[in-house]
Order: C-alpha cells, then structure tokens, then sequence
C-alpha cells in the first residue's frame, strides 16, 4: 500500500465536496464548545491535545521539521512533537518530508527555507535531551527497530505505524505506537484488534469524522484510545479564527487531539488558566 503524507494524502474534489457538504449538515447540529468535553479539573493536561506538527508552523511556513520551529512550539507550551523521519542515501535518519536523495552532510549544509536548521538524529537526541518533558512523534518511518537503536529516550517516543508486523514489532520493543489510518479503515474486527494489541494511539484525517465512521470513532473514544487528527486544513464549514479552533469547538466529540500547524491556540488555552 502506497503511504501517503499527512499534507499530500490525494482526496477526489467529489470528496472534498461530499466532505464540505456533510460538514455543514454536522454542523448545523452541533453548538460550540465542544472542547466542553475537558472537565476543569483536567485544564493542566491541555498540552497533551495538541501536537506540533512537522515541528509546527513558524513565520507562517509549515512543515519546516526544523530545530527553530521545535522551540517555537515549545515556547506556546507543547510537549508533543512530530517529525517527518526520512532516510538520506547514505541510509542515516533525518527530519524532513520526503526523503532528500542526498547525503546526511549534503542535508546538513542545507539551511531549510535559506535559514532554518535542519535536524539528523544527533541534534534531535540532543533536543529532546535539553527538553526532558518533551515527547517525540514520528511519521513516515515504518521501523521501530531503528528508532530503538537511534533515539536515546525510549520512553519518550510515539511512533505512527502503517502495519501490523511494524506495530507488533514496537509493542515487543516497548515502544509507544499509533496506529495510521490506513489500518483503521482497512482492517474488519478493528476494535477488537486494537483491544488486543492494547492500542492506545490511532491517528486519521478529519475527513473521516464525517464519513459514516461516528459511532466508531466515539466508541474508541469512550474506550480510552486517544485519536489524533491531521488534515485540518481541509474545508471547513464554517469562517473560523484558524482551523485548530474550529477542530477545538466542533469536533472533539471525535477525537482526542490534533496534530496542530499553529500553536496559537494552545499558547491561548494555558494563558487563561494564569
């Protein structure tokens, strides 16, 4: 199966559409506020809803995976990371979208966007070492058995995971692994497989909020499996201060957090509680 990105996943426009279309129909059901479903006495854990995506955004570009944006999203009070885990072609890890066809010194010489830092495994050990409540997220890597060998904190680590072998594999390695929505929506009895491996991170686009996957989704919800969503860029009914406010007062009802380009709403949420 092919794996495509968390940003470039390919939707049909007749999706999209139907997407667009089926939102407006929700939303014209729900009342704001669905963040509601975080009692007060949970307001402290408002870090573990949100995950920087590709490092998160900074001076308004995405998906730099880059020593900058991790401190600027750790600076708006994030402790979940996510980079894109790709091999050079000297087979050495770095943090980018796509694998770059060069070598991990080629790689390093090169200031992302002319002047952000590009990072290989040696400065992300040593990141996450100088922020010790900082976890790491992967994408694209499919290999627990490198993460183990490579990445020093162990117990700081969720890995998406985009097979079964690769999820079992993590489980015997003592690594967290989120399970990818290719496997939720691919897999008959996906609830009792989850149940057995003792799942406890999925992960998905919004679109399938909205696509007849309700029920499942607030079962998994109920049952304690933290869901986290991406794609919040896609069409939103409704004019919204940033995506990640919509997904925040609209839909957690399906989801536990979000992989969240801007970190805006975060840093808002904990400055109310000073």
């Amino acid at each position: 199966m092919t794996l495509f990105s968390k940003q470039h996943r390919p939707y049909k426009t007749t999706i999209f559409f139907l997407f667009t279309l089926s939102g407006l129909m929700i939303f014209s059901c729900k009342s704001k506020n669905s963040g509601d479903h975080i009692k007060d006495g949970d307001k402290n854990n408002y870090p573990n809803y949100f995950i920087a995506h590709a490092g998160g955004t900074i001076d308004g570009i995405k998906y730099t995976n880059s020593l900058e944006a991790l401190d600027l999203s750790y600076s708006k009070g994030c402790k979940l990371f996510e980079l894109d885990l790709v091999l050079t072609t000297d087979g050495k890890i770095i943090a980018q979208h796509d694998p770059p066809g060069i070598t991990e010194e080629e790689f390093m010489a090169q200031p992302i966007a002319g002047k952000y830092t590009p990072m290989n495994m040696d400065s992300i050990n040593c990141w996450f070492q100088n922020h010790p409540d900082a976890i790491l997220v992967t994408d694209k890597i499919n290999d627990p058995q490198k993460i183990y060998d490579e990445f020093l904190f162990r117990d700081r680590v969720i890995m998406e995971l985009f097979s079964w072998d690769a999820i079992d594999k993590a489980n015997e390695l003592g690594i967290k692994p989120m399970v990818s929505e290719n496997l939720i929506f691919g897999t008959s009895e996906i609830e009792q497989i989850l149940d057995d491996k003792k799942i406890e991170y999925i992960c998905m686009s919004r679109y399938y909020h909205i696509s007849g996957n309700e029920d499942l989704l607030r079962r998994l919800k109920k049952k304690g499996i933290k869901n986290y969503v991406f794609h919040l860029e896609l069409p939103l009914p409704i004019p919204e201060p940033s995506a990640e406010q919509y997904v925040w007062d609209y839909e957690m009802d399906f989801c536990y957090g979000m992989y969240a380009n801007d970190l805006g709403l975060l840093d808002s949420l904990l400055n109310e509680q000073r």
